[in-house]
């Protein structure tokens, strides 16, 4: 558990970082959201451990679901505030080609980057189960 924790403040690292330069309202509504989503999957998660310790089935399906659902809530979004940053940047290329193509690289990245920290979020809370 303690490892959750300890990569959970550095992922709030890393949307601080992110987004900390960007406007007053994205900053605000993102801190809201990461917060609120993280206490509901807080208490979820913990309910969902001691219903699956208390069980005599062990059925780990409805764990499963809770951590797929929130491993969503949390890369999606994070992916749309990256976009919204990251793809203004382009605009200094002179050519459209050249643009398109940075902005092409820019949602490959953002997309590979959020899929990869929704498999790691899964695997963080799931573990090989």
């Amino acid at each position: 558990m303690l490892i959750q924790i300890v990569i959970g403040i550095l992922f709030f690292i890393g949307v601080y970082i992110l987004i900390s330069d960007e406007q007053k309202w994205l900053r605000v509504t993102t801190y809201s959201y990461i917060i609120l989503l993280t206490i509901i999957f807080a208490i979820g998660y913990i309910t969902e451990l001691n219903s699956l310790q208390n069980s005599e089935l062990f059925d780990i399906s409805a764990l499963q679901q809770w951590v797929y659902v929130f491993g969503y809530l949390y890369s999606v979004p994070l992916m749309i505030v990256s976009a919204y940053i990251w793809i203004p940047y382009p605009k200094k290329y002179k050519t459209l080609r050249s643009r398109v193509l940075m902005i092409a690289l820019i949602i490959f990245i953002i997309m590979t980057t959020g899929h990869f920290l929704n498999l790691f979020f899964r695997l963080l809370f799931l573990g090989i189960a």
